[in-house]
């Protein structure tokens, strides 16, 4: 019996490994090209992130660059408004003094 036993161990060995080796073995080949189609999404994704964060970066430059410019212009705008302000205030007073200097009708 002890050569029966062995030989149905020996046979169900066998159409194990019949059966599930070449399974297992297409299952490894399949993980392994999961792996590598993985790392070529995972350096897809680092490209498209990286050219993203440089054209953010551009398009920040060109806002700052932008806000610089309409802060230059206001800033001249408003000098000059303060010097027409400072010369009508100063033709206001010249033209009081004159005022002052009139005789009342």
């Amino acid at each position: 019996m002890a050569g029966t036993t062995k030989n149905v161990v020996e046979s169900f060995r066998d159409v194990v490994q019949d059966l599930l080796v070449p399974e297992l073995k297409a299952v490894k080949v399949s993980v392994e090209s999961l792996h590598n189609e993985m790392g070529y999404l995972r350096a897809e994704m680092k490209s498209s992130l990286d050219s993203l964060r440089m054209e953010m970066k551009l398009r920040d430059e060109k806002m700052e660059q932008l806000i610089r410019s309409g802060d230059d212009r206001n800033e001249r705008a408003l000098h000059v408004l303060s010097e027409k302000l400072d010369d009508s205030i100063e033709i206001r007073t010249r033209l009081a003094n004159l005022e002052a200097r009139l005789p009342r009708q």
